[in-house]
């Protein structure tokens, strides 16, 4: 019988080998002798194509009870199954959150307004379950850190959560422009959602770069000055799938069609400047655009900070600036029906003039991206 780190190191050779399916089985076989992370590796593989035997499998090794596996286990039934917040997942979100795991206490944080009491229930667990954790998302001067930690009320929190879930569906979609198809949409990420962003994904961060006219290749040029982190797959957690989820219903698109978030950061005097979205139709014939979904059809970006007088987005050919504002989505069209590139659509980031913008974009393509699949399956 092989051990774990055999077949660890099998998995690894077949996948250098290019033999995906056979590398995942053994890490599946991994997971069935206890390596939790070759398990969860296997799910996702798994997920894509048949959530329900990924969760059949995850129940049936032998850490199925640890954190780790019930969390991921909610995650998938979340995304996968249910695709929606059902009872049971908020239950086992509760029982984590009570005994100090970090992502579902982010996740219940997420979705419960600050003014809510059980809001401060659950920031008080993480205030002393997860102290550094609190000190950067929440330090709060309304939470007391007791010795004792009182009961998560997951009754509250559930009516919290459908509070939020009927307050996103009721928000008002603002048609700013018919042509471009811009829509604003005010209060559609929490004031958590958006430290969150920052505080996560700041390590990310680099000198953002356009895509060359010649050949659709990274470039560094002076019209972006702006710093950029982009969250890859294997990064996207809960709450990335969740803003990802919340972005293609505002846009109405496919998650399986988006390309990875961007999380951007424009520093005093840093811009954008006027510029399309969209590829030319020379980048459009590079293969490897083309298998990467091919054209972008829309941008939907989220303002993580509010900005009293500069740092807006401007469409000069229709007039309309936007400001930032603290939680807005933005959605606009790239292309038409016939896939050319909607003139109107030219936009510009202005620049900044005092302190920092923090904004989330996302490009959605004609097609299935990488990202996308890998993220939120077929």
């Amino acid at each position: 019988m092989n051990s774990v780190q055999q077949l660890l190191d099998q998995a690894q050779y077949h996948q250098q080998q290019g033999a995906i399916d056979k590398s995942m089985a053994l890490l599946g076989e991994a997971g069935k002798l206890g390596n939790i992370y070759a398990a969860l590796d296997f799910a996702y593989y798994k997920v894509r194509s048949d959530a329900k035997f990924a969760l059949i499998y995850l129940q049936s090794i032998p850490n199925a009870q640890h954190p780790t596996v019930r969390y991921h286990t909610a995650l998938i039934t979340r995304f996968y199954v249910e695709e929606n917040f059902s009872r049971s997942v908020i239950s086992e979100l509760v029982a984590l959150a009570q005994s100090g795991h970090a992502e579902s206490l982010l996740v219940l944080s997420c979705w419960c307004s600050e003014e809510e009491k059980v809001y401060l229930q659950i920031v008080s667990v993480m205030a002393k379950l997860s102290p550094n954790i609190y000190r950067q998302l929440v330090n709060d001067d309304r939470v007391l850190v007791s010795t004792s930690l009182e009961p998560l009320d997951e009754s509250s929190i559930e009516r919290a959560i459908r509070a939020r879930e009927a307050k996103l569906r009721s928000l008002e979609h603002e048609m700013l422009n018919e042509d471009i198809s811009l829509v604003r949409v005010k209060n559609a990420l929490s004031a958590f959602e958006c430290r969150y962003l920052q505080q996560r994904f700041i390590p990310l961060l680099t000198r953002s770069m356009v895509a060359n006219p010649a050949d659709g290749s990274p470039l560094v040029d002076s019209i972006r000055t702006s710093d950029v982190g982009v969250i890859l797959s294997e990064m996207a957690d809960w709450i990335v799938r969740d803003i990802d989820t919340r972005m293609a219903n505002i846009s109405k698109t496919k998650t399986s069609h988006g390309e990875p978030l961007n999380l951007l950061r424009y520093q005093k005097g840093q811009e954008y400047k006027a510029h399309y979205d969209a590829f030319s139709h020379k980048q459009c014939q590079q293969t490897e655009l083309i298998e990467e979904g091919g054209q972008r059809a829309h941008t939907v970006l989220a303002y993580l900070n509010s900005m009293s007088s500069d740092g807006e987005t401007h469409f000069p050919k229709i007039d309309v600036k936007i400001k930032p504002e603290q939680g807005t989505i933005v959605s606009f069209k790239n292309i038409d029906e016939n896939n050319e590139i909607l003139k109107l659509s030219l936009h510009l980031g202005a620049p900044v003039a005092n302190g920092e913008k923090w904004t989330l974009t996302k490009w959605i393509r004609i097609h299935q991206t990488q990202y996308g699949i890998l993220t939120h399956g077929n």
